[in-house]
């Protein structure tokens, strides 16, 4: 999943900021719940899961500046680094939608961010789009409109080669 080769994971600089794009099949995030889990897998758990996560389609950004979290740039500002902050954590759901090959698209459902006081290097936003109605495995492309942390309008395309070719995850 993680190999930039395979489609999934897109990286674009603008203005010193890496901007990272992933895209998260659901079998990956049922596998990291399980993992997490205090209970043992069983089956039922397993499809329980999978059944929460149906008809969604999942997205992370991360964005870094030199090594560091972008909102880093803001902390002599207390007023603008918790707009950042805000912005990441809910705000970026307004500004995110997904668009099928067919023309079809959907905003975002909600975004969550994690505080990882530097121990990652990046600020990563997970995007939730409901796309139960749409066929984002035919291919399909996640625009954001970044203008809060002055990055302008991103576009990362996702192709159905792409998605058709994951990797296959194993449920052990």
């Amino acid at each position: 999943m993680a190999d930039p080769a395979n489609g999934l994971i897109q990286t674009q600089e603008k203005d010193g900021i890496t901007i990272t794009c992933a895209y998260r099949p659901t079998p990956l995030l049922v596998l990291q719940d399980l993992a997490g889990a205090s209970e043992p897998e069983t089956t039922t758990s397993r499809d329980s899961l999978g059944r929460a996560y149906a008809g969604k389609t999942y997205c992370v950004l991360s964005f870094s500046r030199n090594g560091s979290e972008i909102e880093n740039a803001f902390v002599t500002d207390p007023p603008a680094y918790q707009q950042v902050l805000t912005y990441l954590n809910t705000g970026m759901a307004a500004d995110a939608y997904l668009a099928t090959s067919s023309q079809d698209s959907v905003p975002a459902l909600a975004s969550m961010y994690l505080r990882q006081y530097g121990n990652t290097g990046r600020s990563t936003v997970l995007l939730v789009f409901n796309t139960s109605k749409l066929q984002p495995e035919a291919g399909f492309h996640l625009t954001v409109q970044a203008q809060r942390l002055g990055l302008g309008t991103l576009r990362f395309p996702f192709t159905a080669h792409a998605l058709a070719a994951l990797p296959a995850l194993q449920m052990d």
